[in-house]
């Protein structure tokens, strides 16, 4: 509806901005004005109003010619919404699914941010803007009785969201805790078998567990990379002893990375490879079950963690339970280090985009640090002149 007494504002135009009052209606049905002004513009095909708020005419084209100035430059003429934590954490983890990020990390962002938002409820925090730093820290104590590296991930996926809705969706206009410095703990050190080790537990392993073991030695291959290997990814034909392609494994199908390696096969590997029995597509399988008596059942890696511990201990290892199946990989890039191998040669055969996770395998072991010491030597001292 058109303002009455309407007037153009000399000096506006694209859009031009006409000033009036705005009429209505009384209770009583008698057509009424407002006192006070306001503006009327068309942008976009589309006609807009908003209250001056003033009753003054000369007040009121200042205040329009403001307006114009605002719409020109394109700035926000109204109040940005209030996004509530619930609204935010859903659009975000929306935003993360569209990305397809992995499964594991996925849940890793639900249950985290469903714990924000828990928490945010029971402090009474609404808006996302209103949550600080010691909200922020408050919900960090309430972690404390988790390791340090799991609240260290946790603290990283709320700083993630923050940054999200301000920088990216542009849903608040300030990120509230964007000044914190989180520090990273240091990584648990990790056991790692000797040469010695892998080569006891192939000796003392079951004809089902050697070649399993063996396979993992001698690639340095995930668990998950080992338990979806298929027989058209091992190729015999090729230079050498033949090659491996490692192109599934991880929780989406597809490696950790994202990324197929290929990897040749070592002599020692080859006879077991060559040796077991095509039951299907995949190589490697579970033991024989009253589920599958032909042994053709997918292995489950909490139970060939279990059968990998008990060999330990039949080994005589200090303290077998420290061991993982993951250790395999630990020993294979230590290997790797100990002849000398090219770091981006290591890098490629495992699977790693980051030389600094690739640090956390390289291990050097008491008898090569030792030698390392002893090959120290300093001149013989000078006779003493006269």
């Amino acid at each position: 509806m058109t303002l009455v007494n309407r007037f153009a504002v000399e000096g506006t135009s694209n859009p031009v901005i006409h000033v009036g009052h705005k009429s209505y209606r009384k209770k009583d049905g008698t057509p009424a004005r407002t006192k006070t002004y306001y503006a009327e513009w068309s942008l976009g095909n589309k006609q807009q109003r908003r209250s001056l708020k003033t009753k003054n005419k000369a007040a009121a084209i200042n205040a329009a010619h403001a307006l114009h100035d605002k719409i020109c430059n394109g700035e926000r003429l109204e109040a940005p919404k209030e996004y509530t934590v619930d609204e935010v954490v859903q659009l975000y983890l929306d935003t993360c699914r569209a990305r397809r990020l992995k499964p594991r990390t996925m849940a890793a962002y639900e249950y985290t941010l469903g714990k924000l938002t828990e928490f945010c409820k029971d402090r009474s925090i609404v808006y996302l803007a209103r949550f600080g730093q010691v909200e922020f820290w408050a919900f960090v104590k309430t972690m404390n009785h988790l390791a340090k590296k799991t609240v260290y991930d946790r603290m990283v996926i709320v700083q993630q969201l923050f940054k999200w809705s301000c920088e990216h969706a542009e849903i608040i206009q300030k990120n509230p805790i964007r000044t914190l410095k989180l520090k990273k703990p240091a990584s648990k050190k990790q056991p790692c078998f000797t040469p010695a080790q892998v080569r006891k537990m192939i000796d003392n392993a079951d004809d089902y567990l050697r070649p399993i073991i063996v396979f993992l030695a001698y690639t340095g291959c995930r668990v998950g990379e080992m338990r979806d290997l298929l027989w058209e990814d091992v190729h015999f034909d090729a230079e050498g002893h033949g090659t491996l392609d490692i192109r599934h494994g991880g929780s989406d199908g597809n490696t950790k990375s994202g990324k197929s390696r290929r990897i040749p096969i070592h002599s020692e590997l080859r006879p077991y490879l060559e040796s077991m029995p095509r039951i299907d597509d995949r190589v490697f399988h579970s033991r024989p079950s009253k589920r599958y008596p032909k042994g053709n059942g997918k292995i489950v890696d909490t139970r060939l963690l279990d059968q990998v511990k008990a060999l330990c201990a039949k080994c005589g290892f200090t303290n077998p339970t420290q061991y993982k199946t993951h250790t395999f990989r630990h020993a294979f890039a230590s290997r790797l280090a100990r002849e000398n191998q090219p770091y981006g040669y290591a890098l490629r055969l495992m699977g790693h985009g980051s030389s600094k996770i690739l640090d956390l395998y390289f291990t050097v072991y008491d008898a090569d640090a030792v030698k390392a010491i002893e090959a120290i030597q300093l001149p013989p001292s000078e006779p003493d002149q006269d």
